[in-house]
C-alpha cells in the first residue's frame, strides 16, 4: 500500500484557515484536478451517487462550474437513462435535438414538455422542422386556460435563424 500512495491528503478537518490578508488573488488560484487520463476536473468536487443526494439537477450544477455529478444506481436503468440524458443535453448550453412542438398543440402540452425536460422554451415547429415561432414560460405566464393552441401564442416576430455552419 504504501508505494501507492503518491502524496499526502487532507481533508477538511485537517485544516484550519484563518481570517487575515493574503496576497494571494483567489481567480488566480488553479485548483483543478486530474482525476482519470482523460477527465480533468475544474472544481475537484465528486458528488456522492447517493438517492438523496445526486440526479440530474446537482450533476448539472457541478458541470456547470467544473465538478462532476455521479448519478445514483437507486432507480430502473430507464430513469437512469433519462438523467444522464438530462445532464448531456445541458451540457453543450447549444441544444443540438431541441424538443419541438407543433403550433396547432395546446399550451398545455406545451407545460408538460417543460416540465418534463426543465426547459423554459420550446421551439415551435411545422411538420417539415421549419422554425415558425418560440413559445417560453413568459408566454404562458398568465394564461388562464390550458386548451388555447400554442399558435394563438407562441412569439412568431423578429426570430433569427441561420442556415449552414455558424461560429459563436
Amino acid at each position: 500500500m504504501e508505494d501507492k500512495v503518491r502524496t499526502t491528503a487532507i481533508t477538511f478537518d485537517d485544516v484550519l484557515l484563518e481570517p487575515r490578508y493574503s496576497a494571494v488573488v483567489p481567480s488566480e488560484v488553479d485548483v483543478s484536478t486530474q482525476l482519470t487520463k482523460n477527465i480533468r476536473l475544474n472544481l475537484p468536487l465528486i458528488s456522492s451517487p447517493m438517492d438523496t443526494v445526486t440526479e440530474s439537477g446537482l450533476a448539472i450544477a457541478l458541470a456547470k462550474v467544473g465538478g462532476l455529478g455521479v448519478i445514483h444506481k437507486n432507480m430502473s436503468v430507464a430513469a437512469q437513462t433519462e438523467e444522464v440524458r438530462k445532464v448531456k443535453r445541458s451540457a453543450n448550453g447549444i441544444i443540438v435535438d431541441p424538443v419541438t412542438l407543433p403550433p396547432d398543440a395546446p399550451v398545455s402540452r406545451a407545460r408538460e414538455v417543460m416540465e418534463q425536460h426543465n426547459v423554459s422554451g420550446v421551439p415551435i415547429t411545422e411538420e417539415n422542422g421549419r422554425l415558425v415561432g418560440i413559445l417560453t414560460r413568459r408566454d404562458l405566464r398568465f394564461l388562464e386556460t390550458s386548451d388555447t393552441l400554442i399558435a394563438e401564442v407562441m412569439t412568431k416576430d423578429h426570430l433569427v435563424t441561420v442556415t449552414g455552419e455558424v461560429s459563436l
